[in-house]
C-alpha cells in the first residue's frame, strides 16, 4: 500500500486528518441556514454552486456539549464525500486548514482507549510521527454518528 495524503485542520484546538481521497473540496464558510429541530452539531445547510449542502460543526460534534468556542477567525468548510455506498456528501466546519501530509503505509497508530470512549468511530488511528500528532478522522464514522442517523440518509434504501 502505497503512502497517503491527508489534509490536517484545527478544530477547537486540536490536529485532525482528513483522507484526501474523501475531500471534494474546501470553501469558505458562509454562515449556513439552520435546519428547525435538527442536531446541534448540524450548523445548517447551505448552497454549493445549486446543490444543498448539510454542514456540520466538527467542533461540536467533536466535543460534544463542551462549553461554548469563539468564532475561528477564518473558518472554512471542507467538503467531504463518501467513497462507497450512498456517496453523501457534507460539509465539515473546520477552524483553520494546516496543510496536507504524506502518512506512509501503517503510518497510524490504534486509537488510544480514552479517546476511543469519547469520540468511537468518528476517529480511526492517529498519527505521531512525525509531529505533530493528530487524529484521523473517518468520514464514513462522522456521517453515521448517532446525532445525524436520521437526517443523513443513512436509513434510506
Amino acid at each position: 500500500m502505497a503512502d497517503s495524503g491527508v489534509i490536517c485542520v484545527e478544530v477547537a484546538g486540536s490536529a485532525y486528518g482528513i483522507a484526501v481521497a474523501d475531500v471534494q473540496e474546501v470553501v469558505g464558510y458562509r454562515t449556513p441556514t439552520r435546519v428547525f429541530h435538527s442536531p446541534k452539531a448540524l450548523a445548517g445547510v447551505t448552497n454549493l454552486r445549486g446543490e444543498v449542502l448539510p454542514v456540520i460543526d466538527l467542533g461540536s460534534l467533536l466535543q460534544g456539549d463542551a462549553e461554548a468556542r469563539p468564532e475561528a477567525a477564518e473558518p472554512r468548510v471542507v467538503v467531504v464525500r463518501e467513497r462507497t455506498g450512498a456517496k453523501r456528501r457534507v460539509g465539515l466546519k473546520v477552524d483553520a486548514l494546516l496543510g496536507l501530509r504524506e502518512v506512509p503505509a501503517g503510518g497510524h497508530t490504534e486509537v488510544p482507549a480514552a479517546v476511543q470512549a469519547r469520540l468511537g468511530d468518528l476517529v480511526v488511528g492517529v498519527v505521531s510521527d512525525p509531529p505533530p500528532a493528530f487524529a484521523l478522522l473517518s468520514v464514513e464514522g462522522i456521517l453515521n454518528a448517532p446525532a445525524f442517523r436520521e437526517v443523513s440518509g443513512a436509513a434510506i434504501e
